[in-house]
């Protein structure tokens, strides 16, 4: 019995799709640990688990379908974003038309929210929300040859019927769960050039987001969670936390096996002071290089002096915008002064900020909110800035609200990359307005001398400096502009 999960390459075009946080074509490429972790459970229990990233090999189309025609894996699970939608469905198309009626298992936020878009036959079998034991539940019932008709949290077809079964429940004990079975890839094709040092590799320790932003989508597997804990509950689901010492006995392992940094995956990595300084001080033994995402007003002294001193490089602030009233808009219960007081408590204790910024997020923005947003940044003097437009993904509060209101351009939702195309008509900025926009802020911003300048002194060896420059081009060459 093997169980195989696949990355496709792009089959519907020449960008790869980001399936870790599921929002734009990658730029750098980051393990989808939420797939390896399901792929470890189903290596504790037994089970022979292979891994091919056909995307990261960059094979061709042809390549994968001699894959395809050779291989006799007993079931295939692809994890599945907006973005990759129309891929994985070729893909889909390729594995019966090499290998028959074999089970396929599409699980990740696409599938969970729209599972009729992904049932094409009777042998495929969704998994909505939290993806381990319900893909470890599936792949026991196709190697017992039983049914598995009774597990929580899939869809399937039964005949011409789609069967939704009820949603599972959340896995409450995350230290229960095994490290991500990282040996199934190839550790050299993945870093982060905010880090600089290799071998890279992702870790998660929470899962889910307490706050309430009308836009967010969070990394893939919390948007998954949520997209299913909502739709059974009517509300957000709470957050879980693993322990300090599960979390350190992973980051352990890695430095032993020869990591060098990490890249924090939470939606926001400070739950509470004690917590984060516990973690900070027990990584400064290890010696890892790594980075995280924050919100800048949970950013005390305390915890920015221990993670510093613990070997933080960077922390990626979701700031989304300096004007309060697109802050209150959004729900982001978050002032101006507490996301500046917090940047410039990265920036005192040496470690960069890296500023997540909305462009057309609220119905009121101009381009004096543009504006002013940019005059905020110069005099902060970040290193770093993604500048998104913001997108309705389904699922969401401003989905919702898009809909309502007619702010959807270009005949309703499709997916887009969040960084060149524009989804919204607002009623001050056009969707072709928010793409110049976003064009002119990365060109601005990135070909500033100063930043330029910044950004070399900053660079941790040669090696980082040319994976910075890597992603650079590619964040111009992927800028839009019509």
């Amino acid at each position: 019995m093997t169980a195989t999960f696949l990355v496709p390459p792009p089959l519907e075009g020449t960008r790869v799709p980001e399936r870790v946080f599921g929002c734009n074509y990658g730029l750098y490429p980051i393990p989808n640990i939420f797939m390896l972790i399901a792929a470890a459970l189903l290596e504790r229990n037994g089970y022979q688990v292979s891994v091919v990233d056909a995307a990261i090999a960059r094979w061709t189309r042809e390549r994968f379908a001699r894959f395809l025609a050779s291989d006799s894996s007993s079931v295939y699970v692809i994890y599945s974003v907006e973005l990759a939608k129309k891929t994985d469905r070729l893909a889909w198309n390729m594995i019966r038309e090499a290998r028959g009626s074999i089970p396929v298992i599409f699980a990740g936020p696409a599938p969970t929210y729209d599972p009729d878009g992904y049932l094409l036959d009777e042998e495929t079998i969704i998994v909505r929300g939290e993806v381990e034991m319900t893909i470890d539940g599936i792949v026991g019932a196709i190697a017992r040859g039983s049914s598995w008709g009774g597990i929580a949290g899939i869809s399937y077809m039964h005949g011409s019927r789609a069967i939704h079964a009820p949603s599972r429940a959340l896995i409450e004990d995350l230290d229960s769960l095994p490290f991500p079975a990282r040996h199934l890839v190839d550790r050299t094709k993945y870093y982060n050039p905010k880090l600089g040092l290799t071998p890279n590799t992702a870790v998660l320790t929470s899962r889910g987001c307490g706050y309430s932003c009308i836009y967010c989508v969070p990394c893939s597997l919390s948007f998954a969670r949520e997209l299913e804990y909502k739709a059974a509950h009517g509300r957000k689901p709470p957050v879980r936390l693993r322990s300090v010492d599960n979390v350190l006995a992973e980051l352990s392992q890695l430095a032993q096996a020869g990591y060098r940094s990490v890249s924090f995956l939470d939606d926001q990595f400070v739950w509470g002071e004690r917590r984060t300084v516990a973690l900070c001080e027990g990584i400064a033994k290890l010696g890892l290089t790594w980075g995280c995402l924050a919100r800048a007003d949970v950013l005390t002294e305390p915890i920015v002096r221990a993670m510093a001193v613990s070997g933080c490089r960077y922390v990626d602030v979701g700031v989304e915008s300096f004007d309060q009233r697109v802050l209150d808009f959004v729900r982001k219960d978050m002032t101006v002064g507490e996301a500046e007081r917090g940047i410039c408590l990265l920036t005192e204790h040496g470690i960069m900020a890296k500023l997540n910024i909305l462009i057309g997020a609220a119905p009121f923005e101009t381009k004096e909110t543009f504006r002013n947003n940019f005059a905020a940044i110069d005099r902060l003097r970040p290193n770093a800035v993604m500048f998104s437009i913001c997108t309705p993904f389904p699922g969401t509060d401003l989905y919702e609200l898009a809909v309502e209101n007619g702010w959807l351009a270009r005949d309703g939702y499709r997916a887009v990359d969040v960084q060149k195309e524009a989804l919204l008509d607002l009623p001050f900025l056009s969707a072709s307005e928010l793409e110049r926009l976003a064009h002119r802020a990365n060109i601005r911003f990135y070909l500033n001398p100063a930043v330029v300048w910044r950004n070399i002194r900053s660079a941790q060896s040669s090696e980082s400096l040319v994976q910075m420059f890597s992603v650079l081009r590619g964040k111009l060459r992927h800028s839009g502009g019509t």
